[in-house]
């Protein structure tokens, strides 16, 4: 069995667009899509998580338009995320999925479910706010720009290990053990996001959070989710305050009574890195359980 640190790189065409996927892991009859977070690519997964699950399922890794070893420009709105995610899976002629979307994926995941929902048998949101609402609340102000600006590998590693990490030293460390295992893959690994591909994905974000943009947000249509709903992140997330997964789930639970939420104590926005092999049970509790209420 192929694991993420030597899985594939394949290619599709999707609309034209050259993207790059991983697909591995063990059969199954439903895969587990993977969403990424902001300037993230294949190569950000933290390969503990990813290979524990792939004991249980197939996995599927992609960059999408834009980022990584894909082409394009990436979209402008969390809706276009959910389209190449929805186009991917019709190129490779996948019916049915499970998806995880974590961060700024977590907002394109819950695009996926609402405007694809006969795609979508179970979701997971990690790290998640929904768009623009009553209750959903901003972090502090240094933590989108640090990620924003890094441009050298060092720049890069200090703004994921400061916005994923408390600075005490013990979380630090813990830090320094993700960042290690996300450099194992040594061979075919996806660049880093430049600055105009960056800039397309801050303006998605910027139109999820802001008023005025609420008809192509989630906030006011997150009661249509009818399909087994999973809310996760860590009690002491900044980058995407825990708040936000709280409001999330309260609105998801308003129609629907299947809506579940989790959250790590002691931890922040690195929660699945933190708890890597835990959150990867907790998975596959979720996604291979026939009944989840």
């Amino acid at each position: 069995m192929s694991i993420h640190q030597t899985a594939r790189t394949q290619y599709v065409s999707v609309n034209n667009i050259e993207v790059a996927y991983r697909l591995f892991g063990t059969p199954s009859r439903v895969p587990l899509l993977f969403n990424q977070h902001f300037r993230g690519t294949m190569d950000h997964w933290d390969p503990l998580l990813i290979n524990t699950i792939a004991t249980t399922r197939q996995v599927l890794l992609f960059d999408s338009y834009g980022v990584g070893k894909s082409s394009g420009d990436v979209p402008e709105t969390f809706a276009g995320w959910a389209d190449v995610a929805a186009s991917l899976l019709s190129a490779l002629s996948i019916e049915v999925i499970d998806v995880f979307g974590f961060s700024m994926g977590s907002m394109a995941a819950q695009m996926l479910a609402l405007n694809y929902p006969s795609l979508v048998r179970r979701l997971v949101l990690g790290g998640a706010s929904p768009s623009y609402g009553r209750g959903v609340v901003s972090g502090p102000a240094w933590t989108f720009p640090k990620l924003m600006d890094a441009s050298t590998p060092e720049e890069y590693k200090n703004a994921y290990l400061s916005t994923f990490y408390d600075q005490v030293p013990k979380k630090q460390r813990l830090a320094e053990e993700w960042w290690a295992r996300i450099q194992e893959r040594s061979e075919d690994r996806s660049p880093y996001l430049g600055p105009e591909q960056t800039s397309r994905q801050a303006s998605a974000a910027q139109k999820w959070f802001s008023a005025g943009n609420e008809a192509s947000g989630s906030y006011d249509r997150l009661g249509e989710l009818k399909m087994p709903v999973l809310v996760v992140n860590g009690d002491e997330d900044i980058t995407v305050p825990t708040e936000n997964s709280l409001v999330l789930y309260k609105k998801i639970k308003e129609g629907n009574r299947n809506c579940h939420l989790h959250i790590y104590p002691g931890t922040g926005h690195g929660f699945l890195n933190e708890y890597a092999e835990m959150f990867g049970k907790h998975l596959e509790i979720f996604l291979d359980m026939e009944r989840v209420i």
